[in-house]
């Protein structure tokens, strides 16, 4: 095996537990080959074909893979982390578990991935292609995802605190019970997205989209939300203290039982907004927001209707899906062990 060049031209063949650290690799035929546990660290795979190739626990840490085909390739638990990824082809691999900090990944795709409890912290993964990717328990601190496509992206209990995702394309995704404190979803695109549960606190969503989208019960605390776009979304029972929603659109929304002391209204558009169990009556919020947009079919909360009016079955309800959420994510976790 000492001859890499015959190394290039081993699809299908079983390297498992080879050394090939630092090895030149590039442009290699490796399609269906078994490299479980091999060493290939700071090797040099780019343009190499590795297709449907069981990686499982190898070391790819600080290798080369730009433009490498890895589609339909197993590589649950292996390190990648360091490594050029990009515009690579993952599309349908399976990265559970796998370490992938500081990965270059820009333009690279990973459309319906299974990348469970991967580690994508401090990566860069603009404009990646990440559309249907299983994501739960998934860690993206401070990783780049500007411009990247996430939408129908499964992202239950993901990590995403301090993740840059402006002008990300987040339509139709589940990010139940998500971590997004401080995260900057700036213009990003996120209709029709759950959130159910999810921390967006001093998080950035300026003239982002949340048309009918689901955020029952998530924290938006000290949120910059000016210029977004809520029409038909849900934001009941929400911890919107200290947000800004300076000129967002709130049109036909739903902030029932929503906190909402120290925010700001400027110019926000509340015509049909359901305001009932807020504490926001019409007289106080005219005084404070003269400019304020609403409409006859505004619920202000005239009669001072408190979210301790809310049923105890209403409460029950919210904890039952939270608790159930907390059950798939012990799932994904125990796949691990």
């Amino acid at each position: 095996m000492s001859n890499v060049v015959s190394l290039k031209k081993l699809a299908g063949y079983d390297l498992s537990g080879y050394s090939l650290e630092g090895s030149d690799l590039s442009n290699a035929q490796l399609a269906q080959a078994t490299l479980r546990g091999a060493n290939l660290a700071g090797a040099d795979l780019s343009g190499a074909d590795l297709s449907g190739a069981d990686l499982t626990g190898a070391n790819l840490s600080g290798a080369d893979l730009y433009q490498a085909n890895l589609s339909g390739a197993r590589m649950n638990g292996a390190n990648l982390s360091h490594s050029d990824c990009t515009s690579a082809n993952l599309n349908g691999c399976a990265l559970v578990g796998a370490q992938l900090r500081q990965c270059k990944m820009a333009g690279s795709s990973l459309s319906d991935a299974d990348l469970n409890a991967a580690d994508f912290g401090e990566s860069d993964l603009s404009s990646a292609n990440l559309c249907s990717a299983r994501l739960s328990g998934a860690v993206f601190d401070k990783a780049n995802l500007n411009r990247a496509n996430l939408s129908r992206a499964k992202l239950f209990g993901a990590r995403l605190q301090g993740a840059k995702l402006r002008n990300a394309l987040l339509k139709d995704a589940d990010l139940t019970s998500a971590r997004l404190k401080g995260a900057d979803l700036s213009e990003a695109q996120m209709s029709g997205i759950k959130m159910f549960k999810a921390d967006l606190s001093h998080s950035t969503l300026t003239n982002a989209k949340l048309e009918s989208a689901s955020l029952r019960g998530a924290r938006l605390s000290g949120a910059d939300l000016q210029g977004a776009d809520f029409n038909g979304a849900n934001l009941s029972h929400c911890s919107l203290t200290r947000a800004n929603f300076t000129n967002a659109s709130l049109q036909h929304s739903n902030l029932w039982g929503a906190r909402i002391s120290g925010s700001d209204f400027t110019h926000a558009d509340l015509s049909s907004t359901n305001l009932l169990a807020t504490g926001l009556n019409k007289k106080f919020a005219l005084a404070e927001f003269p400019d304020i947009v609403f409409s006859e079919q505004t619920q202000w909360d005239d009669q001072q209707i408190r979210r301790n009016s809310s049923s105890l079955a209403h409460t029950q309800s919210i904890e039952s899906e939270a608790a159930k959420r907390g059950f798939f994510s012990r799932i994904f976790g125990a796949r691990l062990r």
